[in-house]
């Protein structure tokens, strides 16, 4: 499966969202760091995907709020 990172912008409220497709396991986090700290879009909790999901079993996860 071809990987992407998406880059969503909504123009009326102004949220910037990255979303990783095609990726396996956690990998999506290091694919869309270098995003999400040269935009500062990292607000909410993260929404992880099926795919992420044998690995969430195993690894804590956290959020990083990232701000301008």
């Amino acid at each position: 499966m071809e990987r992407s990172i998406l880059i969503h912008f909504d123009s009326a409220t102004g949220e910037v969202r990255v979303e990783a497709e095609g990726f396996e396991g956690l990998s999506c986090l290091s694919a869309t760091q270098p995003f999400e700290e040269a935009l500062g879009v990292v607000e909410g909790d993260r929404i992880f995907k099926e795919e992420s999901a044998p690995q969430l079993r195993t690894t804590s996860t956290h959020s990083i709020r990232l701000r301008q």
